[in-house]
């Protein structure tokens, strides 16, 4: 009997809706009980002022941990890679193995964030799932990623970035169309359960009407090269500071004890408003509140110590932290309203240091509005490019050059091509001769 097209298609889109329905669910209770959890432990740990003195001690315990216990941890580099490469095989259990870490450092004010975590439930059940239906190599790297894009999903109370996000961190320049329905309905499911136990987002529609006269435009490219740079200094910053941290010839455990002195001490001298989440004065930076000028440099300092030292906790929230604070900053600066460009640097600072523009883009007009979507995503864009061919995750593979200027070889992880780029002439420059002549 021959089968048409239709009927073939129209069984494929019911067996994914079924599937990523299913995942979604799991997702959704999964890492709402997990964020549900943080949320509690630090609220608890905020009543004692001066918790941040167990720094050393959260960050020596984490470390003991790492080195004897944990060897086997699935982070989000390696779940990308693994996604990438090995149809989204993981090894070991998917329950995530530093979540115990991440809960002592988040509890003692370390600055990190909650999305690993998440990504690893995700993307873990969507394991599980495809060992039990027994899909194919094919099918079960739809489904662990459908997984990772739902933890996501769950983390920025963002459906539709929450996927497109998950999607766009496996290469650079490349959109998995045929993971598009599964991945946003996983995600939509999981945000929707997440919801419904009782887990809170941040939403904050700004009332925004650009003003061209004012030349906001040309103050918007010139935010979206400094977002870019930003992120270029942090990825650099974060990698840097982690090999020379890795080099220190101490024991592994004494060397998150003095990261905890000195995070301790740097918060004696300065404030709390930089340890943990800071959701408080990151909200505050995009309602147009006073912060100050420097906050985001501050932030940047707290977390490249907290992930070097610790080596456990997601850099997602401090990114976003950094972006609102540096783009209120920018917007004093410039002369501009700061709550606005505080929240077009929180999207655009993702944008650069993740390559992921179109999630960052479809980020803004689910946290923002529709109204300063369109310039977010034209901030998002150049920070994307100006960031150059790097990310803070380093398992993202590479399919394109970002300018024509550079001979770089594509295909590769971006950590393996980071000398292939070689000496160009500026197209712009050679054009310009060929007018003259």
């Amino acid at each position: 009997m021959r089968v048409n097209e239709e009927v073939v298609l129209f069984f494929t889109v019911l067996k994914w809706l079924f599937i990523s329905s299913l995942i979604g669910c799991l997702v959704g209770l999964a890492a709402s009980g997990f964020i549900l959890f943080i949320h509690f432990v630090i609220e608890q740990s905020n009543q004692y002022q001066h918790v941040f003195y167990l720094l050393p001690l959260s960050f020596f315990i984490a470390n003991l941990l790492s080195q004897f216990l944990l060897k086997k941890h699935v982070g989000t580099d390696a779940l990308i890679a693994a996604i990438n490469k090995n149809y989204g095989k993981i090894e070991g259990s998917f329950i995530p193995t530093k979540v115990v870490n991440i809960v002592l450092i988040l509890a003692t004010g370390g600055s990190a964030g909650k999305e690993s975590p998440c990504a690893q439930i995700g993307a873990g059940i969507g394991s599980v799932c495809a060992n039990l239906l027994r899909v194919d190599d094919i099918d079960r790297r739809k489904m662990v990623l459908c997984g990772f894009c739902a933890g996501f999903s769950c983390v920025f109370g963002a459906p539709l970035a929450g996927a497109l996000f998950g999607i766009e961190l496996l290469a650079v320049g490349v959109i998995l169309y045929d993971v598009l329905l599964p991945a946003f309905v996983a995600s939509i499911t999981a945000f929707q359960v997440s919801s419904a136990l009782g887990v809170t987002f941040f939403y904050y529609p700004l009332h925004f009407v650009p003003t061209f006269e004012e030349g906001f435009f040309i103050r918007l490219l010139a935010g979206g090269i400094f977002f870019g740079l930003c992120a270029y200094a942090l990825i650099n910053a974060i990698q840097y500071s982690t090999a020379f941290t890795n080099r220190i010839p101490i024991w592994r455990p004494w060397k998150g004890l003095l990261g905890g002195v000195i995070l301790a001490g740097l918060t004696l001298l300065f404030s709390r408003d930089y340890l943990g989440l800071g959701l408080n004065l990151m909200e505050g930076s995009i309602k147009g509140a006073t912060v100050l000028g420097y906050a985001f440099l501050l932030k940047a300092l707290f977390t490249i110590i907290t992930l070097s030292i610790s080596r456990s906790g997601s850099v997602i929230t401090p990114v976003l932290f950094i972006g609102a604070t540096a783009g209120s900053f920018f917007g004093h600066t410039v002369g501009a309203d700061p709550g606005t460009f505080a929240a077009i640097g929180f999207v655009s600072l993702l944008a650069g240091t993740t390559n992921t523009p179109i999630a960052s883009s479809i980020l803004a007009i689910e946290l923002f509005g529709a109204a300063v979507a369109p310039y977010a995503a034209v901030s998002c864009v150049i920070a994307f490019l100006m960031s150059g061919h790097r990310s803070l995750y380093t398992s993202q593979i590479l399919s394109i050059s970002k300018s024509r200027a550079i001979t770089i070889e594509t295909g590769k992880q971006i950590s393996d091509v980071r000398n292939t780029i070689k000496n160009s002439e500026l197209w712009f420059m050679d054009w310009f001769k060929k007018r003259r002549e």
